[in-house]
């Protein structure tokens, strides 16, 4: 018997698409003073995080900007935040929607990547030891399977247009800045775009290129979080444009992307924060170091956070607080999770751990020589620290808690 048959024998053939009698915002306590709240604690919580210094243009982000934009599958929306009305750069975020696209154009999952969650960074992947002989990547969401993906762009005009049509915002552009910072010294995607061509994945040298060149445009589209939330209520109502109930991808690709949200949407670090911030349920989310946080509840709504400061793992430190009460109030009926106590237990101890490993990259800028405008110290974690400084930093550390401005430029 096949799986159609069975289904039909136990009467439920299809997925039924009626978002009539999902609850609104308001039935669900999302208010504008809710989503306020949260945004004022989880801006209190984040006591450290450092701005993602390897793409030298995202140094230039104001650090203190954060917003939250939350909607249903009803069209109502709630938005706050200092950084609500900015464009920032998609960077990781763009890779579902990569995904997506290429989906959509036809490319069978299986020739852009697999489906394995891995415990590796994101710029990293199996590919890249060709002992292995593998000839795709691990996985769709680092960054070796977003460049497979990139390489069904054959005109980024047509990208752009793909993404204007679910962002419901004609005028999505490249921020021209990010994109030359970012082209100009990410040699490590150049490399995992040529390893793709030795693999078999791509054709040529030229194949491999203009997937490079496409991923690194797409990860410069400016994004406000209106935009993010409009794209991600697309893949939340299973590929339909609510505004106009407009089908823009198949449910199937959808669900497919969604998919690989769930096991690898926050790097390495997934498990672990899908069990703090949504317990039992899937954590459909995708981080970028620019500092978004996009969190999928299918079939019922979805939520964007943004703050640039980012923990070891390159994941917003805000994001991840703020994703544990959005994720509460956006929570299917039903939804289980760690009970107030236990949350408190597994938070805690995991904030032990990572600002401790944040700090100590703090540490490793100082000694490089950047600016204290580019990260935010936590002082209990740094007197922690203190025997790993240097008489130098000793100096600066004290400076900066003297001086009566909050950030300083050192050079």
């Amino acid at each position: 018997m096949k799986i159609k048959e069975l289904f039909e024998k136990i009467g439920d053939t299809s997925y039924p698409q009626k978002f009539q009698n999902q609850p609104t915002l308001k039935g669900m306590n999302i208010t504008k003073r809710t989503i306020t709240l949260i945004d004022r604690w989880a801006k209190k919580m984040t006591t450290y995080g450092m701005l993602a210094t390897y793409i030298p243009e995202l140094k230039n982000v104001n650090k203190d900007l954060t917003a939250i934009a939350i909607g249903d599958l009803h069209n109502n929306r709630v938005i706050v935040g200092t950084g609500s009305k900015i464009k920032v750069s998609a960077q990781s975020v763009i890779k579902p929607f990569l995904y997506l696209y290429a989906l959509e154009k036809g490319v069978s999952p299986e020739n852009i990547a697999g489906m394995t969650a891995t415990f590796m960074p994101f710029y990293t992947d199996r590919i890249l030891r060709p002992e292995l002989k593998m000839k795709i990547p691990d996985h769709p969401l680092g960054n070796a399977g977003a460049i497979s993906s990139a390489a069904a762009i054959k005109n980024f005009d047509d990208f752009a247009e793909f993404m204007s049509k679910i962002t419901g915002n004609p005028n999505i552009k490249i921020l021209d800045k990010i994109f030359e910072s970012e082209f100009e010294v990410n040699s490590n995607n150049r490399a995992i775009a040529n390893r793709l061509v030795s693999s078999g994945c791509f054709k040529n040298t030229g194949e491999g290129e203009r997937a490079y060149t496409n991923y690194t445009k797409a990860c410069s589209l400016g994004l406000t979080v209106d935009d993010a939330l409009n794209a991600s209520l697309v893949l939340a109502s299973g590929g339909v444009r609510i505004q106009n109930n407009k089908r823009i991808a198949k449910m199937n690709n959808a669900v497919i992307v969604m998919s690989a949200m769930n096991s690898y949407g926050l790097y390495e670090q997934s498990g672990l924060i899908s069990l703090i911030v949504s317990g039992a349920r899937a954590n459909t989310s995708k981080s970028a170091v620019s500092g978004l946080i996009i969190n999928i509840n299918p079939g019922e709504g979805a939520f964007v956070t943004y703050s640039p400061l980012l923990n070891s793992k390159g994941n917003s430190v805000y994001g991840l607080y703020a994703s544990i009460p959005l994720n509460n109030l956006l929570a299917l009926p039903g939804g289980m999770r760690l009970d107030v106590d236990g949350l408190n237990r597994l938070l805690e101890n995991y904030n032990k751990k990572e600002s401790i490993r944040v700090h100590k990259q703090i540490i490793s800028l100082i000694r490089r020589g950047e600016g204290l405008k580019i990260f935010r110290t936590d002082s209990k974690i740094l007197k922690h620290l203190k025997h790993t400084y240097s008489i130098q930093e000793r100096y600066l550390i004290n400076l900066r808690k003297s001086s009566k401005r909050r950030d300083i430029d050192l050079h």
